[in-house]
């Protein structure tokens, strides 16, 4: 395509573009699962507990599948959660329906943004979570409910009681009319992140869910307290984590917002140092390519950087000394090889 967009927001933007009025209005109103197959089928919709979604690789109660069925894709959702989620759910996966289908080009630019295969699915879930967040959340009550003051907790609040959507939707419709570098991270226990949205400042550095926090930091006691211009880490234990100040508000035992911005909110000239990232602080190396470093990129399920040689992270580690396919016994494997150190020699 002719215009390379290369940002969260503008890619939202043109998905958007492939919603009408009729089907925005229905989306907002009407039964989710209806409304998507009348103006976007067909799709088969499947409602299960949220126990029997653990497959998925999604970020909400649901998945997408285009595989289950030669004719249709599939949208799977969880039923036993709230309503608000649900919508919320339906429309993240709907987004991934357009990206799979009318939409499709924006994959490139998804692709370009991401940097690596594991980046453009993190920069996916973004736009998906924008796009539903936008649904639901229209510009013109963010608007009215936070005008041009210095974005804070009790806006996610607000929104949420006067809007039919979900946290989730309401954070992301914040955290994308910030300025700057920001987020807005809702919180429902004392050592996880529940959900994190981050400002187009930010772009793809998505916080996902479930990621532990600082058990020193504001987050970690968002639940017990409100608190204002609190230094804070964004991404704390993953790669290239951001310093950031952070304003907390409990809304009930289960559940805390907070907001997360480079500048305190407090009018302070505070400065806060950047944190180091975790993979500086070890060394490792490529069991494929001995000797050479992982240096580059980043893997957030092992924690680790990627070999340059072969691109492999940690979650690639060859299996100390597995039954060989050819003899069968318990024998050495030298690195990268694919029978015993003795089948080799075997076969010379």
């Amino acid at each position: 395509m002719g215009d390379r967009r290369t940002n969260l927001n503008s890619i939202t933007t043109a998905l958007l573009a492939h919603i009408g009025s009729d089907a925005e209005a229905d989306l907002q109103t009407e039964d989710p699962s209806v409304a998507v197959e009348m103006y976007f089928g067909p799709i088969a919709f499947q409602a299960l507990p949220s126990r029997e979604l653990s497959r998925s690789d999604c970020s909400t109660d649901g998945y997408y599948d285009p595989h289950i069925d030669p004719i249709l894709p599939w949208i799977i959702y969880a039923d036993d959660v709230h309503e608000r989620r649900v919508r919320f759910t339906i429309l993240h996966e709907l987004g991934h329906h357009l990206l799979a289908t009318t939409a499709a080009a924006l994959l490139d630019d998804l692709d370009q943004l991401g940097g690596s295969s594991e980046g453009a699915i993190q920069a996916e879930e973004a736009v998906c979570h924008r796009f539903a967040g936008h649904l639901l959340v229209p510009d013109r009550a963010i608007h009215e409910t936070i005008g041009t003051a210095r974005i804070a907790p009790e806006h996610v609040r607000r929104l949420h009681d006067s809007s039919g959507a979900s946290w989730e939707a309401v954070a992301i419709r914040v955290a994308e009319a910030m300025s700057g570098q920001g987020a807005v991270v809702l919180i429902r226990d004392s050592a996880t992140v529940s959900f994190s949205a981050a400002s187009p400042g930010l772009g793809a550095a998505w916080w996902p869910r479930g990621s532990r926090l600082d058990s020193n930091g504001p987050l970690a006691r968002a639940l017990s307290s409100r608190q204002t211009a609190r230094p804070e880490t964004y991404r704390y234990g993953l790669g290239y984590p951001k310093a950031m100040f952070c304003d907390t508000l409990p809304v009930h035992e289960q559940l805390a917002i907070a907001v997360l911005s480079e500048i305190p909110s407090d009018g302070s000239l505070s400065i806060i140092d950047e944190p180091e990232p975790a993979w500086r602080d070890r060394v490792e190396f490529c069991e494929w390519h001995p000797g050479t470093e992982r240096d580059i990129g980043w893997c957030d399920k092992c924690k680790g950087r990627r070999c340059p040689e072969c691109g492999r992270c940690g979650c690639d580690k060859p299996i100390k000394n597995p039954l060989c396919p050819a003899c069968g016994l318990l024998n050495s494997f030298r690195p990268g090889a694919t029978v015993c150190r003795d089948c080799e020699q075997d076969q010379r």
